[in-house]
C-alpha cells in the first residue's frame, strides 16, 4: 500500500526485522496539517483497503484486560474509577450495537510511528499491534495522543472523512477517542504500578476520557 517502505524482512516465528534507516528522520508534528492530513490519508488507505489479516486487536478487550490488572493490583480503588468503568461499558454498549463493523487497522497510530525523511515522506512504522479491529480506534489514538483542543479534533474527524461530519459520525468518533484515551489511561496506571512512570500523560489520558465521553453522550442524545 506504500505505507512503510522501510520494510526489508520479517522473521515470522521469531518475531525479528530489518528495516531500512531513515537518515534525519522527525516524526509528526501534530500542528503540521500538510503532515496531519498525510498521516490521515495513510489511515483512510488502510482502512479502505479490503485487506485481511488472522490477527485481530479488539479495544474494547484490552481496556478489560487492563482493568482485570489493576484490579488484581489493588490500583483500581480510586475515586470515579466504577464510574469510568460503567460510562465505558454503556457508551460501549451504544456504539456495538450501531456499528461493529472491524478492517484493518494499525492500533498505535500516534506521531512517534509517523516518521517524515528529509524529502518529507511519510512512513508509518511499528505494525506489531496491528489486525482487524474498530476504524475508530485509529482515529482515536492520533487524536488521544495529541494536544489537540476539541475543535481541533473535530477538524481531524473533518479531514480523516474528507467532508465535514455530521453528529451520528461525530458520536462514533467521539466514543473511540474516549475508549482509546481510557485504554492509554489504564494502561498508564497499569505501568506506574510496576514501577515504569509515564508522566504527565497519565493525567493528560484520564482528562480526555472525561472531555471526549461526555462529548459522546451528548452527542448520543442529540440524534
Amino acid at each position: 500500500m506504500g505505507l512503510d517502505d522501510t520494510f526489508i524482512y520479517m522473521d515470522q516465528k521469531e518475531g525479528w526485522k530489518i528495516s531500512y534507516f531513515i537518515d534525519n528522520a522527525e516524526t509528526m508534528d501534530y500542528h503540521n496539517k500538510d503532515q496531519v492530513r498525510e498521516a490521515l490519508r495513510m489511515i483512510r488507505t488502510l482502512h479502505s483497503s479490503g485487506a485481511k489479516t488472522e490477527f485481530s486487536f479488539d479495544l474494547w478487550e484490552e481496556i478489560r484486560g487492563f482493568e482485570r490488572r489493576l484490579k488484581s493490583s489493588g490500583r483500581n480503588e480510586f475515586e470515579d474509577m466504577k464510574e469510568l468503568h460503567d460510562s465505558i461499558e454503556k457508551l460501549k454498549a451504544l456504539i456495538l450495537a450501531e456499528d461493529n463493523e472491524k478492517c484493518l487497522c494499525h492500533c498505535d497510530t500516534y506521531d512517534p510511528n509517523f516518521l517524515v525523511d528529509a524529502n518529507g515522506k511519510m512512513y508509518l512504522i511499528d505494525w506489531e499491534y496491528s489486525g482487524m479491529a474498530y476504524r475508530g480506534g485509529d482515529l482515536g489514538t492520533f487524536i488521544a495522543c495529541s494536544d489537540y483542543t476539541p475543535e481541533e479534533a473535530d477538524e481531524v474527524i473533518d479531514l480523516y472523512l474528507g467532508h465535514k461530519a455530521d453528529m451520528k459520525e461525530k458520536r462514533y468518533y467521539y466514543t473511540y477517542i474516549c475508549a482509546a484515551a481510557y485504554y492509554w489511561f489504564v494502561w498508564a496506571i497499569y505501568q506506574n504500578s510496576v514501577g515504569n512512570d509515564v508522566g504527565d500523560y497519565l493525567y493528560i489520558w484520564y482528562r480526555y476520557t472525561k472531555t471526549y465521553m461526555k462529548k459522546a453522550f451528548d452527542a448520543f442524545e442529540k440524534t
